[in-house]
């Protein structure tokens, strides 16, 4: 029987702005899939209630596409295995918890949060690591409540898989309480939605920071519960850490955010490039990579292993990189956002001096804030050519 296609997953949750982490986990599913000719699916996480907002989803779907991320599946797209809205499917998760209930590998669980409090100070008082659910109510449920959630039955035995990333892993099944699947307001957790439509979209590779890795035993398990196949193959992908060594968060670091870089004037097929570089390398000398050769190029054994850090200064050089690289004309097009109160013939004018300047486009209104202060002195040989296209920059905006 022949194999399914490779299809890979973008997850994210719309509990805040897209920032750099996230768009790094798409572009490596996204590189994987085209490299096998595979599809790439959006898909959102959006089981959070309190902290999900509209906005934070069309940020998602913008900031992507500026970066070229673009996918074949997704909530705006629609597709074979839609919907692609965690909240648009919670009767299949419904259904599937009921199943697993009646298969004896989960179970309603009546306890109140005080009573699980208790639970987990005795586990404390008697120096216990971890604290497991004491499985109470599957041995003795309480008469009379009306109120529960679900829980997962952890076999026994142990997991194991193959990380592209990590190789071979194993864990003691016993290492893991019995987790809430289905929380009490009827909505999955986050553990048993994502395995249950990795299952039903066919996703045959899942691609995600190595900070799901404590999740994946459990979701593995939750696969075989259902008698479902597994993914073909999980990778956990470094985490982007920040200049304080600390994992890139939308929480901790808002100035990962992707709408800024684009805010900043960084060119999206330089920040691609630079970020496809962050975790994993060609195993050559060549940094400068277009989508189509990064593509070609990629190689999951060659990503690392330890946290990648994130060097803004090398990202302005590449910036910088692609900004020379551009026409003179297209620099221009490019630089009218930036400099809104210039005619577009003095933008014109002054962009083959700017070019040679420039990091980021929102630099370019401090080199042309001369138009409006008095005549400098004099310049230096050298500057000859960035004179030159000063006058021709300011007679153009004075005849406009």
């Amino acid at each position: 029987m022949p194999e399914h296609p490779v299809r890979v997953r973008m997850a994210p949750s719309p509990t805040g702005w897209a920032h750099l982490g996230s768009a790094r986990t798409a572009l490596f599913n996204l590189l994987f899939a085209r490299h096998h000719g595979g599809r790439f699916v959006l898909r959102l996480d959006d089981t959070d209630l309190e902290r999900n907002r509209p906005e934070y989803e069309l940020g998602i779907y913008d900031s992507f596409h500026w970066l070229g991320l673009d996918w074949d599946e997704g909530p705006d797209t629609g597709g074979a295995y839609a919907p692609y809205r965690q909240s648009e499917r919670l009767d299949t998760y419904r259904e599937k918890a009921a199943r697993l209930i009646e298969l004896g590998a989960a179970y309603r669980c009546f306890c109140t949060a005080e009573e699980l409090a208790a639970e987990r100070e005795a586990a404390r008082a008697q120096g216990r690591p971890r604290y497991k659910y004491s499985r109470r109510c599957l041995t003795n449920p309480p008469a009379g409540r009306t109120d529960f959630v679900v829980r997962f039955k952890v076999p026994e035995g142990e997991t194991t898989f193959t990380d592209l990333v990590r190789g071979d892993l194993r864990f003691d099944n016993d290492e893991f309480g019995d987790p809430v699947i289905m929380k009490s307001n009827g909505w999955p957790t986050y553990n048993f939605a994502s395995p249950v439509d990795d299952v039903l979209m066919d996703i045959t590779h899942v691609f995600r920071s190595e900070e799901h890795l404590p999740n994946t035993p459990i979701q593995l398990m939750l696969v075989d519960a259902m008698d479902a196949r597994r993914p073909r193959a999980l990778a956990h992908l470094p985490v982007v850490l920040g200049k304080d060594g600390k994992k890139l968060s939308k929480r901790l670091h808002p100035e990962a955010r992707l709408d800024l870089f684009r805010e900043e004037g960084y060119l999206p097929e330089a920040l691609l490039n630079y970020l496809a570089l962050v975790g994993w390398n060609p195993g050559t000398e060549q940094e400068i990579f277009s989508l189509d050769e990064l593509v070609a190029a990629f190689d999951v054994d060659r990503v690392q292993r330890a946290g990648a850090m994130f060097d803004r200064e090398k990202l302005d050089w590449m910036n910088g990189h692609y900004i020379r690289a551009l026409s003179d004309e297209e620099l221009a097009r490019r630089l009218r956002p930036f400099l809104p109160d210039l005619p577009e013939a003095a933008i014109a004018a002054a962009a083959p001096a700017l070019k040679e300047r420039l990091k980021r486009l929102d630099e370019a209104a401090a080199y042309l804030a001369y138009l409006k202060e008095p005549p400098p002195p004099p310049a230096p040989r050298s500057s000859r050519r960035w004179r030159t296209c000063a006058r021709r920059a300011a007679g153009a905006g004075a005849s406009s």
